[in-house]
C-alpha cells in the first residue's frame, strides 16, 4: 500500500515507524536502517524521494531495494496512539539502540540515551554541601519500618504531621531547628520551616516517652510549622553532605532524625 486512509490518519495519531530491508533475514537487526516519526502519511513519502548528488544512506538503500525487488522497502508502524513528545523520544531510543545507517540524525532527544554509568552519574548527581543551608536543619527518616509508611505510601494531607512530629531530640537540640526535612532513600523529598519564638527558638511540644536506663526522662518533640515552597526548589532531591563528603542524609538504622547545619549541636 502507499498510503492510509483518512479513518487511520485520524485513529493512528503521532506514530514512530521503521523503513525494512527485505533482503536481510528477520533475524539480523540491520533489517531496520531507518527510524522515523511522523503523523498521516509521513511514513510513505521516502519511497519518492531520489538519490541526490550529496551522499545520502537512506536513500541509496532505498534505492538498492527498488532495484532488487521492484518495491519500496517494507514500512513497520512501531508505536502509534503517541503524543508528540513520546513519539520524539522513541524515535531518539530506537535510533540510539538499533544505530541504522540511514538516519543522519540522531533524534532531538538524543543525549538522553545510550550514556554510561559514569555519564548518567555526572549528570545528575548534585549534592547538597552541609555549609551552603545556612540553617539549623532537622533531617528526618521518611524510609518508614515499624508501624510507620514509607514516603511513596504517605499522603500530602498526612505529610504535616509525618515529618513534624514525634522526634527524640533534647530541649537544647530542638529549639535550634529552623528547618525539617523529610528524607526518603538518602534523597530530600520535602522541606517544612519551623515556627519560631520572638528569639528564634523553635517552637516545639514535648510527649513523655519513657524512661532512660540512667533514670532520665526522654521526651519526643511536636514542632509547629508549614510546608516551606520558597525553600524545597533548592533543596529537595538531592542528596546533603558534609564538607568531607559524608552522606548526611543516610540514616544508620534505627535513626529516625539527625540535627545538622549552621552551629547545630553534632
Amino acid at each position: 500500500m502507499t498510503e492510509f486512509s483518512p479513518e487511520t490518519i485520524e485513529a493512528i495519531g503521532a506514530y514512530v515507524y521503521a523503513l525494512i530491508d527485505p533482503r536481510l533475514p528477520p533475524t539480523d537487526p540491520r533489517r531496520v536502517f531507518y527510524v522515523g516519526k511522523g503523523t498521516g502519511q509521513r511514513c510513505f513519502h521516502h519511497s519518492a524521494e531520489e538519490v541526490g548528488d550529496e551522499p545520502n544512506p537512506k536513500l541509496e538503500r532505498i534505492h538498492e531495494i527498488r532495484l532488487v525487488t521492484g518495491a519500496p522497502p517494507p514500512i513497520e508502524i512501531i508505536a502509534h496512539h503517541l503524543k508528540d513528545e513520546e513519539s520524539f523520544r522513541l524515535e531518539a531510543a530506537l535510533i540510539s539502540v538499533l544505530q541504522p545507517n540511514g538516519n543522519l540524525a540522531s533524534g532531538k532527544y538524543a543525549a538522553d540515551y545510550r550514556l554510561s554509568v559514569d555519564e548518567i552519574e555526572g549528570r545528575y548527581s548534585n549534592p547538597l554541601i552541609e555549609s551552603a543551608l545556612g540553617h539549623r536543619v532537622l533531617l528526618v527518616s521518611l524510609n518508614g519500618g515499624a508501624d510507620l509508611r514509607p514516603f511513596p505510601d504517605i499522603s500530602e494531607s498526612e505529610m504535616p504531621e509525618r515529618i513534624l512530629q514525634l522526634w527524640r531530640l533534647s530541649e537544647e537540640r530542638a529549639d535550634q531547628v529552623q528547618y525539617i526535612i523529610g528524607v526518603y532513600e538518602q534523597v530530600t523529598r520535602r522541606v517544612f520551616k519551623v515556627h519560631q519564638t520572638k528569639d528564634g527558638r523553635a517552637i516545639h511540644d514535648k510527649k513523655n516517652d519513657g524512661v532512660a536506663k540512667n533514670g532520665h526522662t526522654l521526651w519526643r518533640r511536636a514542632f509547629h510549622g508549614e510546608r516551606c515552597l520558597e525553600m524545597e526548589p533548592l533543596w529537595i532531591n538531592r542528596r546533603i553532605v558534609s564538607s568531607v563528603g559524608e552522606v548526611l542524609t543516610k540514616f544508620r538504622p534505627q535513626e529516625a532524625c539527625r540535627l545538622i547545619g549552621t552551629h547545630s549541636v553534632r
